[in-house]
């Protein structure tokens, strides 16, 4: 019998969904509920949200106009041709004019977006879409299954890896797209129905990639007005949009700024009415005031965890012994130095996950604070005078890491810091380095997908610098070839212990990292980063004001 994902949903359900928008929740509420959204946790840590009593004691009607104004610090040069647009932080500028066949909902699942049903089946090796009808690109052409074809092709055509597993397309019909793999791979769900933004096809062939890079076509609530890149992206209400009375908004105005303290002080006027990316200092400053409302996300999708990981690749490196790497965990005391350097905003993790994400293992033990077991170990390990090595470290973070080394250099492992700029940094993280560097990892719900990147033999990132344990590597593919979810996260979960409990292999992890926007109380329905920490809802939000 053939296993299949099968995610249809009722009619009465696709419905409300279509109402709503993608994975907008109850952001697109009936008037009188709260339209930001259901199931607000409390605590003001990476994963959760807090919001203030005015927030949500609003009970008035939604309200329709008006310009919302975003600062924020990311600075995009291209914001129309989607296949170019490959940093997640930059989606939130995607999502404003584009959508993707499927979102993520308050649960951290995927859920309809432009398709309102799809079907995976792993025997067959295809995914196959069933795409909401009447929907039209801000060009006032069709967005059908022949529009989804070109759109993944384009993606192919750029290289990118979300369409790399595709090996063929058919569109049986105008709301069918039937995706063969080239093998089954349980992350290609996600790569396809998420990560693939769809342009018009009419638009970008009638006036070329050039034209697109600066311009918008999609299906999304909003149509871009204007771009001047590094100081404002300007985005009018879409009239074709697909959801009726949406967006509730006239416009969006994003105005680009590099200086932290001058966001800030954007925010504190009032000429902006909410910051996307808020830098740590800024909510450490105003979120404490009672004025502003932080949203964060509420389900681990969409994160990124901050580590510290040493170099394990090289034969005769000190860390290339396990008893070595996890000596050096038990050294570092992430406790005291993320509640004292992260303000109480992050929120400590042992391994890739969020405490609240499904791939989350609360099996594994890790290693809590103990610098005798550390010196213990490297005793054994035969480096009971210790050894030198060398931390290299952004100088943006150069106050973690000389915390950090301390924190080393009282067990025994002397480590010297060495700043470095982002070049240098990608240079190392790509071919390898010789000793201890930060590990930045996505957390996703498809941990084969993500950690794929960094733990396979020839992986993007990190690859260079550590081992490749066979158990390790066959786990993984075991990942990507599940046939069910079940499965897949049984695998995952048995992934995370052996990786961080038998082979302390990506080191020691540090923090989930607080993706937040920080907003005046009358913002609604913008649910930023709940569903996924580089999305929002934009059609959904307005101002009560």
């Amino acid at each position: 019998m053939k296993k299949k994902l099968l995610s249809t949903l009722l009619a009465v359900t696709v419905a409300a969904s279509l109402i709503a928008g993608c994975g907008a929740g109850s952001g697109a509420a009936s008037p009188g509920s709260d339209a930001s959204g259901t199931g607000m946790p409390e605590e003001t840590s990476a994963g959760t949200e807090e919001v203030s009593v005015e927030a949500k004691e609003n009970t008035g009607e939604i309200k329709t106009g008006g310009t919302l104004k975003i600062v924020t610090g990311q600075t995009p040069s291209i914001v129309g041709y989607t296949p170019e647009i490959t940093t997640n932080s930059h989606i939130q500028f995607l999502r404003t004019a584009y959508d993707s066949l499927l979102f993520y909902d308050e649960d951290g699942k995927l859920a309809p977006c432009l398709a309102e049903s799809w079907e995976s089946d792993a025997e067959e090796l295809t995914l196959t879409f069933k795409l909401y009808e009447g929907v039209k690109f801000s060009d006032d052409t069709d967005f059908n299954a022949e529009a989804v074809k070109w759109n993944i092709e384009q993606y192919q055509a750029a290289g990118r890896i979300e369409a790399a597993n595709v090996d063929s397309i058919e569109c049986p019909d105008e709301k069918t797209v039937v995706i063969k793999l080239k093998e089954w791979n349980s992350a290609s769900l996600e790569s396809i129905g998420f990560f693939i933004y769809y342009m018009s096809p009419t638009a970008v062939e009638n006036n070329g990639v050039e034209w697109a890079r600066i311009n918008s076509s999609g299906t999304g609530p909003f149509v871009l007005k204007s771009f001047e890149q590094g100081v404002s992206i300007k985005y009018e209400k879409n009239p074709l949009y697909r959801v009726a009375g949406q967006p509730y908004l006239d416009g969006i105005d994003f105005t680009i700024i590099s200086d932290a303290a001058t966001i800030e002080n954007t925010l504190v006027s009032g000429e902006a009415d909410m910051i996307s990316y808020t830098p740590i200092d800024t909510i450490k400053n105003l979120d404490p005031t009672g004025e502003y409302v932080l949203e964060t996300n509420s389900n681990g999708v969409g994160v990124e965890m901050t580590g510290i990981i040493p170099s394990s690749a090289q034969e005769g490196n000190p860390f290339a012994d396990v008893k070595v790497r996890q000596a050096f965990c038990y050294a570092v005391d992430v406790d005291t130095i993320t509640a004292a350097l992260g303000y109480g905003y992050y929120t400590v993790t042992n391994q890739w996950a969020a405490p609240n994400a499904v791939t989350y293992n609360k099996e594994v033990a890790g290693y809590p604070y103990n610098p005798e077991k550390a010196k213990e170990l490297l005793a054994e390990a035969g480096y009971g005078d210790g050894f030198d090595t060398t931390f290299w470290s952004p100088a943006g973070s150069s106050n973690w890491a000389t915390a950090i080394c301390d924190n080393l250099n009282a067990v025994g492992i002397r480590a010297k810091v060495e700043l470095i700029d982002g070049a240098k940094n990608g240079e190392l993280m790509t071919g390898g380095w010789d000793g201890i560097m930060f590990h930045y990892a996505s957390v996703g719900p498809d941990l084969g997908l993500f950690m794929g990147r960094h733990l396979d033999v020839a992986g993007s990132y990190y690859a260079s610098g550590i081992q490749h344990p066979e158990d390790c590597i066959q786990l993984l593919n075991d990942i990507r070839i599940a046939p069910d979810e079940d499965t897949k996260v049984a695998k995952e979960l048995e992934l995370q212990k052996k990786i961080y409990d038998e082979y302390a292999l990506f080191g020691k992890p540090l923090y989930i990292t607080l993706i937040a926007g920080l907003k005046y109380p009358y913002v609604q329905g913008d649910n930023f980063a709940k569903n996924h920490a580089a999305t929002w809802t934009p059609a959904t939000c307005w101002l009560d004001k």
